[in-house]
């Protein structure tokens, strides 16, 4: 099914509980927990998500928004020792709707393909 889209939010100075993170994942060798240990001083923590496949940005999703602005403005192009060392660059994110077919159109479309039967 693949990973959830995630996108900036569509207003610029809109909130969100969900943080794009960049420069820190399985690819730079940081396990999402040694991500979570670290997100996790700022609020209650929904999880640490894959943001792509790189492996190299990850979503960190809280509870309340009011964690993620803080966490935010923590560590936003700070160096993080407790990940060694890098320097995180983040900006909020927001879950995208997943485009749905409309099951007329998708039978629509096996009909013609298939023939009524």
């Amino acid at each position: 099914m693949g990973l959830p889209r995630f996108g900036r939010p569509k207003n610029d100075g809109e909130l969100s509980s969900n943080l794009f993170v960049a420069n820190c994942g399985s690819a730079v060798g940081l396990s999402d927990d040694d991500i979570a240990s670290v997100f996790c001083k700022f609020g209650e923590l929904k999880g640490v998500y894959a943001a792509d496949e790189s492996g190299t940005r990850v979503i960190v999703a809280y509870v309340e928004e009011g964690s993620a602005q803080a966490a935010l403005k923590a560590l936003h192009g700070q160096s993080c020792p407790e990940l060694g060392g890098r320097s995180l660059h983040i900006r909020y994110s927001v879950l995208q709707p997943t485009p749905q077919v409309l099951p007329h159109i998708l039978l629509n479309w096996f009909v013609s393909m298939f023939g009524a039967g």
